[in-house]
């Protein structure tokens, strides 16, 4: 019985353990790494802040990318998220900062051309493609190095938001919650009980030593 118990905490310990392990893991690589999720797990997600994909992917949609930097491989209107410099009108200043286009082709250069979704039904010569810059005076050239990886899937915001509110959504939450306060709590509880087992193991020595203090009393008296 004493076996199982010890097999028991063991198993609890791992998945506690474990669980919090790979959740600082990836909160590190979120805030510390640029980009990290994608480069270190290879899929990560972005949220889309800004219209240039509408109708396709709606400002603050969510979407989910895989590592892919093989422009070799990339086609016409293939969807790919990559870094670059462009003015941010919210801000008023030109900004490096994560972007969604279509892939349009690799220049004689060998620098990428792109375009935002209102290009992508219009005829290849007729389109109106991309030109970042770092400043009012500098064109930014785009490099293979800039790529991030492709468009996988989109999360619909009206989605998170049905899934969040609906009772199913209500519900994965919930257990999510409880999942993590139950690992908690047998966490604090295994610790509870091996220092409860520990204070025992030292009663003896302590009475022992108070028995030998009152037998060498009782000698001098």
């Amino acid at each position: 019985m004493e076996n199982k118990s010890k097999y028991i905490r063991l198993i609890k310990n791992i998945l506690y353990y474990g669980i919090t392990f790979f959740l600082l893991i990836v909160i590190a690589v979120s805030l510390f790494i640029p980009n990290g999720l994608v480069k270190v797990f290879g899929v990560g997600w972005y949220r889309v802040v800004s219209e240039s994909m509408e109708p396709l992917i709606m400002t603050g949609d969510y979407i989910v990318v895989v590592k892919d930097t093989d422009v070799e491989d990339f086609e016409d209107g293939d969807i790919i998220i990559f870094q670059t410099y462009f003015y941010n009108s919210r801000v008023g200043m030109y900004i490096r900062d994560v972007v969604t286009h279509h892939f349009y082709d690799i220049d004689d250069e060998g620098y990428i051309l792109t375009y935002p979704h209102s290009q992508y039904n219009l005829a290849p010569e007729l389109r109106r493609l991309d030109e970042w810059r770092k400043s009012s005076t500098e064109i930014y050239r785009l490099k293979p190095e800039d790529i991030i990886g492709r468009h996988q899937s989109t999360i619909k915001m009206s989605m998170v938001s049905a899934f969040i509110t609906s009772p199913y959504g209500v519900a994965v939450i919930i257990i999510n919650i409880g999942l993590v306060i139950g690992l908690i709590v047998l966490y604090q509880y295994d610790k509870h009980k091996k220092q409860e087992k520990l204070g025992e193991t030292n009663t003896p020595d302590e009475n022992l030593n108070g028995d030998t203090n009152t037998n060498v009393d009782n000698l001098d008296e």
